[in-house]
């Protein structure tokens, strides 16, 4: 049963956002060299895919209501493939964003409704020490598309989206093949209370935190290559050497926050991840050398999945097991508009250089921290009233 929950919560997070939308990210500027799409389109498109994800994050909890989980996950992953079967009729730009859309869409309801569910589970099990592992696929997707997509492209954008497809539906089948548990053992689904009880200032400070992380880490995951490579001139096989300590770090996330999970709280770690982000993303503001960008994409890549699951686990401390779904949700829903505001102000400041970018990364990142020590200080608190 162990190894059923895990495979199911690393093939969702893979599929919904591993493949989803980090693999696809170095695709766009192919598409437009084969000009699939014009250069204007190309943040349409890219923008399609974290307004799929926030539509994904709210509809997820009204959504398990009306069907069962396993069906929704394997419904959600059926969009993610098919958003990649799509790019084979290419029939213009709103083509496009629908397929990006829908990839957000199943993106967001698989790490909502899937993490959840595996999350629940561990629960049951006992096993709640095993959930970072829930979160691997973020780092998967993350270092194939460091390491192995900028040779797929070689052989063209067809090429690579064909392999994208395969694998998409090789994840949607360990999906379907391991998603027997969620309907065994895991509790009823989240229902509405007649007198729904408001969050707590922990959990409202928890997801306040969130969203600074949201406003934080898209510099680096977005922007970043941009600035190496146009302000400072480091070459593509150099930018791609240090893209993947962004993989490698994703990769590693899980298995720093099992360490950190040893010798420290949930929150205690969560506010310290986000003290060392922003001292990661000040790397840059440093130097701008290749061993400093590297190493500033690893912290930073290290600890977005690793701030993903302190989060949760912060979420689930916080609030009585029926009441998680509908708050991580939220958490999803804010982080996802919390990356697509953060978009639109980069790309409002950067104009004369990523400099004001960094700078608002780092602070933004530091609030988070104060907010989630200020929610650490206030569970004693709670406790008692």
């Amino acid at each position: 049963m162990l190894r059923s929950v895990l495979a199911f919560a690393i093939a969702a997070t893979f599929l919904g956002l591993g493949l989803g939308r980090f693999a696809f990210s170095p695709l766009i500027p192919e598409l437009i060299a084969a000009r699939w799409v014009e250069v204007s389109a190309a943040q349409a498109i890219g923008a399609a895919n974290l307004i799929g994800y926030l539509v994904g994050a709210l509809a997820a909890a009204p959504a398990v209501r009306l069907m069962p989980e396993r069906v929704l996950c394997l419904a959600s992953g059926i969009l993610v493939v098919l958003s990649y079967a799509m790019f084979f009729a290419p029939l213009g730009l709103s083509w496009f964003w629908l397929a990006r859309f829908l990839a957000g869409v199943g993106g967001g309801v698989l790490m909502v409704v899937g993490t959840a569910a595996s999350g629940r589970q561990l629960a049951v099990l006992g096993k709640r020490r095993f959930q970072p592992i829930l979160f691997t696929g973020l780092g998967l997707g993350a270092l194939f598309a460091a390491l192995f997509l900028p040779y797929l492209i070689e052989y063209g954008v067809e090429a690579s989206i064909f392999v994208l497809l395969a694998l998409s539906t090789a994840a949607l089948a360990v999906l379907w093949a391991s998603s027997g548990f969620p309907m065994k053992g895991i509790g009823p689904a989240p229902t509405t209370s007649a007198r729904p009880s408001r969050p707590s200032p922990t959990v409202i400070l928890v997801l306040l935190a969130y969203g600074c992380e949201a406003l934080g880490f898209v510099m680096h995951t977005v922007y970043l290559p941009d600035m190496l490579r146009r302000n400072v001139g480091y070459s593509e096989v150099e930018i791609g050497v240090s893209w993947a300590f962004f993989g490698i770090g994703a990769c590693a996330g899980p298995l720093i926050v099992l360490l950190m999970r040893r010798v420290m709280s949930d929150f205690t770690a969560l506010w310290s991840a986000f003290l060392v982000k922003a001292a990661g993303v000040s790397l840059v503001l440093v130097t701008t050398s290749l061993p400093a960008a590297s190493l500033s994409l690893f912290i930073v890549g290290a600890l977005t999945p690793g701030i993903v699951i302190l989060t949760s686990g912060a979420l689930s401390l916080s609030a009585p097991p029926d009441r998680y779904l509908k708050l991580w949700a939220a958490a999803t829903a804010i982080f996802a508009l919390g990356q697509m505001t953060s978009g639109m102000i980069i790309a409002a400041i950067s104009a004369e250089g990523y400099l004001p970018a960094l700078i608002l990364s780092v602070t933004v990142l530091l609030v988070g921290a104060t907010l989630a020590f200020l929610a650490q200080r206030l569970i004693p608190r709670e406790v008692q009233t």
